[in-house]
């Protein structure tokens, strides 16, 4: 993304330009190391890059629509990965509420509080699993998802945080421990409430947009 003069009203335009990585110029660092350990992102450096205007992406100064329009779609195919990892923490809570003893020999899932935990645990993420689907079937069928990708990247990751922090809560010490597979999804879980837009900055999209629209 370039600025590419002013339109009216002295408002900066953009403009979206394809970038060849092995151009004089350009290169790629490393980013900053995450709380989950993983190496998700890059800085792009571009130093005295000569980028030629046949590289423009679409229309001059139409480069914002363009990249809102691909960080709507972003944030809804964020959301299955958010959701594999909620299911996985799922079936790890199911398991140890059915082995984990606790006094007198019968299994924890056996306590109606734990119960309780867990089907609400199972409840939002049936919800948040089924919203995503639609509006993913919406996208595929060429619709405005706009509000809808909002909404999706809000609750689920609104949702994966309560269910992870209940894993972790019911899991004890051992979801505490580093090397456990519910420690490890706490931490990746947890990102998502800010990755891709914070949920106070997809609570603002949403209202925005319900007054736009009514």
């Amino acid at each position: 993304m370039a600025g590419t003069g002013e339109q009216e009203g002295d408002k900066p335009q953009f403009s979206a330009f394809l970038v060849d990585l092995d151009s004089p110029g350009c290169r790629v660092e490393d980013g900053a190391t995450p709380m989950s350990g993983e190496h998700i992102e890059s800085d792009i450096i571009l130093d005295d890059c000569f980028v030629p205007a046949a590289h423009l992406l679409g229309e001059e100064g139409k480069g914002m629509r363009i990249a809102l329009g691909r960080v709507t779609t972003n944030r809804l195919l964020h959301c299955p990965t958010v959701l594999g990892a909620t299911r996985r923490a799922l079936a790890l809570t199911l398991e140890r509420t059915r082995t984990r003893q606790v006094a007198g020999g019968q299994p924890l899932l056996m306590l109606q509080a734990i119960q309780h935990k867990v089907a609400d645990m199972a409840t939002e993420f049936y919800a948040a699993r089924s919203m995503t689907y639609a509006a993913l079937a919406a996208l595929d069928e060429g619709r405005e998802t706009h509000t809808e990708a909002f909404m999706c990247k809000l609750f689920v990751a609104e949702s994966a945080f309560r269910i992870l922090d209940e894993a972790v809560q019911i899991h004890g010490k051992e979801g505490l421990t580093q090397g456990n597979e519910i420690e490890y999804l706490f931490r990746k879980i947890r990102m998502f409430r800010i990755l891709t837009g914070t949920s106070e900055i997809q609570r603002n999209g949403i209202a925005k947009l319900l007054a736009f629209n009514h």
